[in-house]
């Protein structure tokens, strides 16, 4: 029409913008300013005449999501025939959970009239059969505009339930019929997925900071970290909450310390979190950066070191005295006992004693920083007992005195934990990440384009270094840049400097 007349009317114009939009061709853009309140009508005017409404995207979407034309899962494109919402946001407060939910299709007789909210749902995730009681909102801002009852619910309707406790943000609600097949779960998820598409799956978040999180006393000792504390059951109670809200928070505890940690984005996220713990349930908490768990091993062999343990104070005494060598390990290995006792020289309990003594030795910490020591091989050579003084503490005793001689004699150095790192960055910045990572005592293994621009690279840095790589990495890329790590192994501590501050710093080091 255009170039037979030279001009198209308005409204073909208009519609020809809207279905190129609609197929992804145009991608429009509106210059407003909030703050000035500039620009945000026509913002609001343009998303109404030219994105496609709910109705029309879902149609779209169940085309692209279902095998056939109708489809496996009930749902024919263009035909409402179950309900389906994703939870795209959970509020948690002191009145209880909120699931908002943006409802992708429901319910509707011949002449198109959709039915209500049904009182019977299925989480998908979790195969759980939810009630839905008769009270849901509309949310105007931070208002709660009751939803009638009996209301009709419309696809692209946004509403918030009340009371879905066990329901988590990104979830997939629907009706128990809907899911009768494992092939129309598949095509409910993939048309969901299209009509609220996620950027980022919750699994796929990269938590890049982590802290240690405690109640502050009034002596200015740290609590909040014993179970039977109540203020620490608050404490974790909250964070909870907010975890559910928040999909880049996790809450766990330190298997080693038994210490309350804390997974976020940065440490500007960290202390996002406790200004609304604050603020939403009245407490205050500390945050630190979590211990790093440096271990210890020997330097050398050591051979024949004796443990005795003797005390007589009247009556039945105590006596047990064992002979051990020490060696050196390959990383890794851990703690090995061998005993070579032949004769009866120390009966097997007691040899059972001797290793117990052993082995907390050596977890209590060595001579250099007080740090548990690792990849060494105990082997028990020879001992005596007495046949009435001696007993299971007494060669307990004589088992952690003669770890404690070897590890003196012997010497010990510091190990620290290194950890493997992803670093997902666009690539003009892999030159500041691979300055990031020589900076902070690490090399990169390598690196691997991901497309569009982006490249992943993998480095090997200590545990120590992860928060200020964290801070560096959001400072260099703007935020656009993300991490994940795993432990890799532990390393030696070479740099002499390095070590003094270890020890320097070390709450376990022996005075």
């Amino acid at each position: 029409e255009y170039l037979g007349d030279g001009a198209l009317p308005p409204n073909k114009v208009l519609l020809g913008l809207k279905t190129a939009i609609r197929n992804q061709k145009i991608l429009p853009a509106v210059y407003a300013s909030s703050e000035q309140n500039v620009g945000v009508v026509e913002l609001m005017d343009s998303i109404v005449a030219f994105l496609p409404d709910p109705v029309e995207a879902r149609e779209d979407a169940l085309t692209a999501a279902c095998e056939s034309e109708e489809g496996m899962c009930g749902m024919k494109p263009g035909v409402e025939a179950g309900f389906a919402a994703r939870v795209v946001h959970t509020v948690v407060d002191s009145f209880g959970s909120l699931s908002i939910l943006r409802v992708i299709s429901n319910s509707c007789d011949e002449g198109g009239n959709f039915d209500s909210i049904p009182h019977n749902i299925v989480n998908m995730r979790t195969r759980e059969e939810l009630k839905v009681g008769l009270t849901a909102f509309t949310l105007q801002g931070k208002e709660r505009v009751p939803f009638p009852t009996g209301a009709k619910v419309l696809p692209g309707n946004v509403i918030a339930i009340p009371k879905l406790d066990s329901v988590q943000t990104n979830d997939i609600l629907t009706v128990k019929e809907a899911v009768s097949e494992e092939a129309a779960e598949i095509q409910i998820e993939e048309a969901t997925q299209v009509l609220t598409p996620l950027s980022r799956r919750a699994a796929e978040l990269p938590l890049m900071y982590t802290a240690l999180v405690s109640l502050p006393e009034a002596d200015g000792k740290k609590g909040g970290r014993g179970k039977t504390n109540s203020g620490s059951d608050k404490l974790i109670s909250a964070l909870q909450a907010i975890s559910r809200e928040d999909l880049a928070v996790k809450v766990d505890t330190d298997t080693v310390k038994g210490s309350l940690l804390l997974h976020c984005m940065s440490g500007d996220h960290a202390q996002l979190i406790a200004t609304r713990v604050k603020d939403r349930y009245g407490i205050d908490i500390e945050m630190s950066a979590k211990p790093v768990q440096y271990k210890e091993t020997i330097s050398k062999a050591v051979l024949n070191i004796e443990g005795r343990h003797k005390k007589q104070s009247g009556g039945s005494g105590q006596f047990g005295v064992c002979v051990i060598n020490m060696e050196p390990l390959e990383e890794g290995s851990g703690v090995e006992f061998v005993s070579q006792i032949k004769g009866g020289v120390i009966s097997k309990p007691f040899i059972t004693s001797v290793e117990k003594g052993v082995r907390e030795q050596l977890e209590m910490g060595g001579p250099l920083a007080g740090y548990p020591v690792t990849d060494v091989r105990v082997v028990l050579t020879d001992g005596k007992m007495h046949s009435v003084d001696s007993n299971d503490f007494a060669f307990t005793s004589a088992g952690k005195l003669s770890v404690k001689a070897a590890l003196s004699k012997a010497g010990t150095r510091l190990l620290q934990p290194m950890e493997d790192v992803h670093f997902q960055v666009s690539e003009k910045l892999v030159g500041e990440i691979t300055s990031i990572v020589s900076r902070n005592d690490g090399y990169v293994m390598g690196s691997e384009s991901t497309g569009l621009d982006s490249v992943e690279i993998e480095a090997i840095l200590p545990s120590a270094s992860i928060p200020a790589v964290s801070d560096a990495l959001r400072t260099k890329t703007a935020g656009s840049g993300t991490f994940v790590n795993l432990f890799a192994h532990y390393q030696a501590v070479s740099d002499e400097q390095t070590i003094q501050r270890i020890v320097d710093e070390s709450p376990h080091r022996h005075e």
